[in-house]
Formats: structure tokens, sequence, C-alpha cells
């Protein structure tokens, strides 16, 4: 056998996806099932208490990057929410820096969701562009959650523990859900960065872009490891 023949392959790099919060982590594990990544991507919901007030974004990055010095992985992902409760010029900044400090000092990926991640989950639906309250997008979540839940013969969910239902990506319609919330999420950035009106998107005032997400530039992401993933495999 030629030595050619029985040199190994190398083993495919790791990725490592860091939430904010359970939801997303809960969506992202089923998707990355589906692609067939469990055992190359890592998701891992951190929920960190960060202090300083208006600094809470670039504290959660300043975590990300404190524990990724021990992860032995090639790309990392941060992925958060813009949270308008706390809405004040400190937070829009800090908000803002997380991109331009990720550019600059790291090789993280900055995926965020403006105002909250349900946002996201409602582009499964249809194309939003309403800059709703976080609140509002998570009661109409919930409401579909409940609907496909009774369709299915099971109790209705209460307040937030929609966030911790592992179906969560199902009610949502799954692979083909997502490509739609993919189409209109990319829909909304193209139609705003046309806009030359007050408030139009801005590449580096973040906090301004609401409704919007760049969530679908992770999935194209996780889609494009997956098809290099198999062709190293086959």
């Amino acid at each position: 056998m030629s030595a050619k023949k029985n040199r190994q392959k190398a083993s495919p790099p790791k990725w490592q996806i860091c939430t904010e919060g359970v939801t997303e982590a809960n969506y992202l594990d089923k998707y990355i099932q589906a692609l067939g990544l469990g055992n190359y991507v890592i998701v891992n919901c951190r929920r960190f208490k960060t202090s300083g007030c208006g600094k809470q974004h670039e504290a959660l990055l300043d975590k990300m990057q404190e524990c990724g010095r021990n992860w032995n992985v090639e790309r990392v992902f941060l992925v958060h929410d813009y949270d308008k409760a706390a809405e004040h010029s400190g937070v829009k900044n800090s908000f803002d820096k997380t991109f331009s400090r990720a550019r600059k000092e790291s090789d993280y990926k900055v995926i965020y969701s403006n105002p909250c991640f349900e946002y996201w989950l409602m582009l499964h639906i249809g194309y939003f562009d309403s800059d709703l309250h976080r609140h509002e997008y998570q009661e109409k979540t919930k409401q579909i959650c409940n609907r496909k839940r009774e369709e299915s013969g099971l109790s209705r969910l209460h307040d937030y523990e929609y966030k911790n239902d592992d179906m969560l990506f199902e009610y949502f319609g799954g692979m083909d859900g997502s490509r739609v919330a993919c189409s209109h999420a990319l829909a909304r950035f193209k139609e705003d960065k046309k806009s030359k009106k007050e408030g139009s998107f801005s590449s580096e005032r973040y906090a301004k872009n609401a409704p919007c997400t760049n969530f679908f530039e992770l999935l194209d992401a996780l889609n494009a490891y997956a098809a290099l993933l198999n062709k190293h495999l086959s």
C-alpha cells in the first residue's frame, strides 16, 4: 500500500458558538444536528454576569475572549442581542464597539439581533420591518409555540418557558423555516441599505439598525462548513 494511501486525513477544525441566551442555543443545537455538525461545532450558552454601566456588550466580549484562550478551535462566534430595556447612550456605544473590537482584536464573528432573537424567529413566519419592543416579539413567539403545542396535544407554555423548549426549532419550520428567515433577513438588509432616510442602516452604528439581525450570516457559515466537511470526509 502506498504512503499516500496510508496517510490519514487531518481532523477537521472545530468551531465554537457562544450564545448570550438559552433560546439561541436550543435553536442552534437543532440546526447543527440537522447539518451533521454535532461533533465539530460546539454551542456554549454562557450567561455571564457583566458589570459596568453601559458596558455590558463589551464585557460579554471580554468574557468570551478570556475563556477563548483555552479553546482549541478555528472560529468563534458570539451571538447576542441588543437590549432596549436598558437603552441609553452608553449601551448604544457598547453595542457598536463590540463589532469593531471583534474585528480588530480577535478572530471573533459577532452575530446580533436587534431588538432580540425572537425577531429572527418571527422572520420564519413573514417579513417584519416594524421596530417593536422586544416584549412584543417575545409574546408573538410564545403564541406561535403554544399554537403548535396545542396541535400536538401538549400543554400551553407560560411567560418565557418557550426559551427552554427543545422543540422551538421545529415550531418555526425547521430547516425549511430557517431558509425563509434567511431570505427575509437578507431582504431587510438590502432594503434599508438602499434607503437614504434618517435612521437607515449603518455599518458602524448597529444599535440604530432596528429591527435587524445578521443571524443568517451564521447559518450561511455553518452551511458552507458542512459542505466542506462532507467533501473532506468523502
